[in-house]
Order: structure tokens, then C-alpha cells, then sequence
């Protein structure tokens, strides 16, 4: 059975909807510019793509075909729901089940065949008598009297045995009402609500719509050891006290509690009840137990007429933070549990027995690597490589003369239309070199390596980019950072990198290229073009010691914490110092760059001049010469107590 997955690279997140069909990949990218938020199969041969920006695509994804697609509307819908044979696709919005927030929720239904809207809107207008509402635009959290309710979906939309879209509503029913369960009917708009217990909690219901499952809202029965506990199969007496952990399983037609089945009796803490899922028959459905904290996995089979397999879990995985989900419960043979990206399995003849648990051995639990993996890295990049749109710069020769005006008109393409040249947030280069193509980084890493002089042209290239940075970032709606074509790399790296070495006391600009980061994600400048820059240059002079103070209090902007010392130490800054200054001119050169650092516009730091100031001292090293700068910050600062730090 073919299987969708959304993939992409670190710059190109779930850019790429893949259709796994036989063994073979086939990947489509819906969405040239953005990302796909879900995505769907619409009967055999169709796939249904949900963009970041509300835009939908349909495409025949056996014959590679785009059907139609229709422009994002005022709402961001995050999920599609297709119900088998219906002719529907549903778009929606939902919110977690123990999150008792009210939230403006839209719904929208779709025709398969060509995304006409059927029915669409983010509130419920009532009649008087508030039996039959409408679905409709508008929608308001104290609606006045005539207004619609603000809608509020709990998890995800069905479809119940009647053929109608049900959800779980949270207060958006009549006045007083908190959980219902809401039945729409895309035809005509109308909706009704028949209410629910009044309890935070999740609902998992079958595929069709004909019953839920949902944690027991009494009370835990307790078995304590003694005889005249309550009987159950997992209640030893054994002296150690044990609590219930029971389901409710409910009818939708009619709605309404069919029984209570206790599916174990545990030690205390149970494991929460994290998820169900419904074998196709609807005969039994699956629980999994765990902690998703601790990544605890515990599985167990229960029948509608009340059976009971044991607790199963995987000696594989104990002691180990895995990561698991029940994956397939449709084979005859046996039940597939994913452990991103491995599986393992549960042979369905261990379910008749009466053991209370049983622990899977690694010789039997059928481990099976990388299978719920999507499409190789490789073949993703190879596949949006030809999509790309790369800014090509034309460069006749790898002369002197050449590379300058190659850059210069680099240089002036950037400063008139940045924002034009992204894809998404990447700017990605390509320079054609006397016929022959080069990426971006082996063009610069030559010009660095062949010592070309175009030093003033990179520092013009990189200037007007910092400078016209914001205002690209800005049209684009990114926060702060540019990406360039390298994983984990800022735009420029390698025009930046490659500055430092043709002119080492560029680190002028290199303070304003660290500057636009994103440092809580953009790590290569600090972590690789910094280590490369201070091994090949040293810290060599008053200028680059000004320079050292400035990164270390980069770092403390980027919000890190250094487990080995101070950032004043990173890259052997304090070495290089002592020999080279007094710790009175130390002292002096740190509360310089730092009262320089607070007034840069837009540098995004939210710590104040008084904890940088802490950060960098506290991070000096307890030594004489390390302890003389901390007296030496005291005189000036007339904080005469942090004179003697001993």
C-alpha cells in the first residue's frame, strides 16, 4: 500500500512530499517556495498537499501531474482530513485534549475533484432553541446574541457512520456547554451537538466512526493485596498495591457509554495511556502506555468483548529513550511498532496468552533498521537540486580583473534586490568560470586559495549585504537569518570566510556578519569560521583582543552557556592577553566593547548592560592575572566588594 511523508533539507523543511509505491520513491514538491504542512492521498492515484500558507495543491502523483491548486484564503488550517468515498477534503484546525484554552478554529470542506469550497468558517451560529447551528465566518469568543461562537476543535475530525464530518467541540455549543460531540453535514452547513462528559481528555475513535475509546473518568479501582480487592487478572496478591487503569468504550449512534473495561491493574505511578489505535475490523483496538518524558513504551491488545492480551514491551529498548509509535495494526500475522526510523513487531498468537506482561526479547521482536525512514538525504537534495534557482554570476576568468567585476556586479544585483534572490530564506550562488559552472563555497575557497586580490571587493560585497539585510528579511517574513546552500551556514559564508584570509583585519565586517545572525541556530560562524580564522591568524594585536571581548559577548547574546569556563577563554583569548596587556588595560578594553555592544541597533540581545557586564567577568579564570581584572573592573565600575575575589 503506498505510504506519503514530507521531507526536505535542513533549509527546505518538509519541502518535499514523497509517495513511497512498491519500494520506489516518488517525490513532488507542491510548493516550489514554501513548506508543506500535511498532506493526503485522495483515493488511488491522487495526493492532496497542504502549504505552511494555507496553500492547497492536488496532484495525480502516478502520472506526475498537478491537477488544479487554489491560492491561500485568510486562514492557516493545519491538518486534512480525506473521508474514503466521500468526495470531501476537509481542512482543519484542532487543539490538543488536555489543553483547556479556547482557540478560533477553522474548518473548511473542499471538493476532491477540482478544491471547490463546499462549506467554510471559524464559528457556529445557533437557532434559538440552540439544537441546530450553522457553520459559518466570524466567530466570536463572548458572541452577542445573534453572533456565531468561536469554534473549537479538539484533535482531529471523522466521519461517522452516517456520513457526516464529527468532531469534538469545546464551548462552542449552546451557553454552559464545554464538550460535545459535533456533527456536520457539508451539504447544507448544519450542525449539530450532543454533549460529552465534562473532562479534559482524549477520544480515539474507529475508522468507521462507530465507536470511541477514552480514559475511564472514575475513579481508579486500588487493589492493595488483601482478598477483598476488586478481582482482576493482573491483581497478585503479592502485598504491593496496584491501581486500575480503565477505558470507556462508547457507541456514537446513538452516543453513549457501552461499557467500562479495565485494561490493567498496575503499580503506582501507571504510565499514562498515550495513544489508540483501531484495528480495521473494530473488533479490538491497541493502547500504548508510556511517559512521552521518558520515552517509555508499553502495548496491549483489548477486545470490544472485554479480552485482554498481555502488556508487551521491548527488551530492545530498556533503560533507552526511544521514541515509539504503534505503526501498522492491519497484517493478519503481526502488529508493527515504529521506533523512528527502526520497527519492531508483536506476533498477534502472544495475545492469547493469560500472562499479565510479557517481555519481548530481542531474538524475537522481528527488528527490522531504517524502515520507517523516509527517501535517502541524497536523493532529496538531488531532487530539489534541480529546482533550485540559483543566482548565477558570470565571471570570464580567474583573473585578478575578472573575479573584481564578477563580485562588483554580484555586489550591485544584492544591494538592488536581495529579497528578489532568496528561495524562501536562502540565497544560493552559482558562478559560471570561463564556461565551467563552480558552486558557491569552491569559488571562494579558490579565490582564497590562489590569494586573488579582490579583498576590497569582498568587503564591499559583504557590507552591502549586512546593510540591506534587514530589509530583505523583513519583505520575506523571516527572523533574522539568510541561509546560504550549506547545511547549517549563514548567506556569504564562504565570501566572509574567504575575506578573513586575504585581509585578516577584516574582523570589522566579521563583527557585523555575527551580528545579523540567528545565533540560537546559525552555529558554522561561531563554531567552524571562527576556530579557522583565529588557528590561521592568531590573536595578534590590541585590535583582535577587541575583537575576542566582542565574540565572547556575541556568545552570551546567543544565549549559550559554557560548562568549561568563560567565552573570554574560547579559542585561547586570555593566553594571548596577559603577555600583551596589563589587566588594567584588559579591564579597560572589556567595559569598551561592551558599552559599545549595548548601543547596536537591532542586535537582538535580551540581556541588559549589567548581566553581559556579569557574564564576562564571572567567566574570568580565578588565576593572579584573571583575579587583578576583576580588581581592576571593580575600580572603575566603584564597586570597591568585587575588588577581592579570592
Amino acid at each position: 500500500m503506498p505510504r506519503v511523508t514530507l521531507s526536505g533539507t535542513h533549509h527546505r523543511y518538509n519541502a518535499v512530499a514523497a509517495v513511497e509505491d512498491g519500494g520506489t520513491w516518488r517525490m513532488f514538491l507542491p510548493f516550489p517556495y514554501g513548506s508543506i504542512r500535511d498532506a493526503a492521498f485522495v483515493g488511488p492515484d491522487r495526493l492532496v498537499c497542504l502549504s505552511a500558507d494555507g496553500e492547497i495543491c492536488l496532484i495525480d502523483w502516478r502520472l506526475d501531474r498537478e491537477i488544479t491548486r487554489q491560492p491561500a484564503g485568510t486562514d492557516r488550517p493545519r491538518h486534512i482530513f480525506v473521508p474514503a468515498d466521500s468526495g470531501w477534503i476537509v481542512l482543519y484546525d484542532g487543539k490538543r485534549p488536555l489543553d483547556e484554552e479556547r482557540y478560533l478554529h477553522s474548518l473548511q470542506v473542499r471538493r476532491a475533484t477540482d478544491l471547490a469550497v463546499v462549506a467554510d468558517g471559524n464559528g457556529l451560529q445557533w437557532t434559538a432553541g440552540q439544537t441546530v447551528g450553522l457553520l459559518a465566518g466570524g466567530g466570536e469568543f463572548v458572541p452577542d446574541p445573534g453572533e456565531p461562537t468561536a469554534l473549537t476543535i479538539q484533535d482531529d475530525v471523522f466521519r461517522d457512520p452516517g456520513g457526516q464530518l464529527a468532531f469534538v467541540g469545546f464551548e462552542c455549543g449552546a451557553p454552559g456547554s464545554r464538550y460535545g460531540l459535533y456533527r456536520l453535514d457539508p451539504s447544507t452547513g448544519t450542525v449539530r451537538c450532543e454533549p460529552l462528559p465534562d473532562a479534559a481528555k482524549p477520544w480515539w475513535f474507529s475508522p468507521s466512526g462507530r465507536y470511541a475509546v477514552t480514559p475511564s473518568s472514575a475513579l481508579p479501582a486500588v487493589h492493595d493485596g488483601s482478598a477483598a480487592s476488586p478481582p482482576h487478572r493482573d491483581a497478585v496478591a503479592d502485598g504491593r498495591r496496584r491501581v486500575s487503569q480503565a477505558l470507556e468504550l462508547w457507541t456514537t449512534t446513538p452516543l453513549g457509554l457501552a461499557r467500562t473495561i479495565v485494561a490493567r491493574m498496575t503499580p503506582e505511578p501507571p504510565l499514562a495511556i498515550r495513544n489508540v489505535v483501531w484495528e480495521p475490523a473494530e473488533t479490538a483496538f491497541w493502547v500504548q502506555y508510556g511517559h512521552f518524558w521518558d520515552k517509555r513504551a508499553e502495548f496491549q491488545r483489548v477486545g470490544l468483548d472485554g479480552s485482554l492480551s498481555p502488556v508487551f514491551h521491548f527488551e530492545r529498548f530498556h533503560g533507552t529513550k526511544v521514541l515509539a509509535d504503534i505503526a501498522d495494526v492491519a497484517h493478519a500475522e503481526h502488529v508493527e511498532i515504529q521506533a523512528l526510523p527502526d520497527a519492531v513487531r508483536i506476533q498477534r498468537a502472544w495475545c492469547a496468552s493469560d500472562l499479565p506482561v510479557r517481555s519481548i526479547s530481542q531474538d524475537e521482536d522481528g527488528f527490522r533498521a531504517s524502515v520507517w525512514s523516509g527517501p535517502k538525504e541524497a536523493a532529496v537534495r538531488r531532487f530539489l537540486a534541480r529546482s533550485s534557482r540559483r543566482h548565477v554570476v558570470i565571471v570570464e576568468a580567474l583573473s585578478q580583473a575578472a573575479v573584481a567585476e564578477g563580485l562588483r556586479r554580484l555586489t550591485l544585483d544584492i544591494r538592488e534586490r536581495l529579497a528578489d534572490l532568496l528561495q524562501t530564506d536562502v540565497l544560493e550562488l552559482s558562478f559560471v568560470v570561463g564556461g565551467r559552472t563552480m558552486t558557491e563555497s569552491a569559488f571562494f575557497a579558490r579565490v582564497s586559495r590562489d590569494r586573488i586580490a579582490v579583498a576590497p571587493m569582498l568587503r564591499e560585497l559583504l557590507t552591502t549585504y549586512l546593510e540591506v539585510h534587514p530589509s530583505a528579511v523583513e519583505a520575506k517574513g523571516l527572523y533574522r537569518q539568510i541561509w546560504g546552500p550549506k547545511e547549517s551556514h549563514g548567506a556569504l559564508a564562504a565570501a566572509m570566510q574567504a575575506l578573513l584570509r586575504l585581509d585578516p583585519d577584516a574582523h570589522d565586517v566579521f563583527r557585523g556578519y555575527l551580528a545579523r545572525r540567528d545565533g540560537e541556530h546559525e552555529t558554522y560562524t561561531t563554531d567552524v569560521m571562527m576556530r579557522t580564522y583565529i588557528a590561521e591568524t592568531g590573536w595578534r594585536d590590541r585590535a583582535m583582543i577587541g575583537f575576542g571581548i566582542y565574540f565572547a559577548l556575541i556568545r552570551h547574546r546567543d544565549g549559550l552557556i559554557n560548562l568549561n569556563g568563560g567565552f573570554l577563554e574560547e579559542y585561547g583569548l586570555l593566553d594571548a592577553v596577559e603577555p600583551m596587556m596589563s589587566p588594567e588595560d584588559f579591564a579597560e578594553a572589556m567595559l569598551g566593547e561592551l558599552d559599545r555592544f549595548a548601543k547596536i541597533p537591532d542586535i537582538d540581545c535580551r540581556f541588559g548592560w549589567n548581566d553581559l557586564y556579569l557574564g564576562l567577568r564571572d567567566g574570568l579564570p580565578d588565576t593572579a592575572f584573571g583575579r587583578r581584572v576583576v580588581a581592576a573592573l571593580a575600580v572603575r565600575r566603584g564597586d570597591v566588594i568585587m575588588a577581592v575575589r579570592d
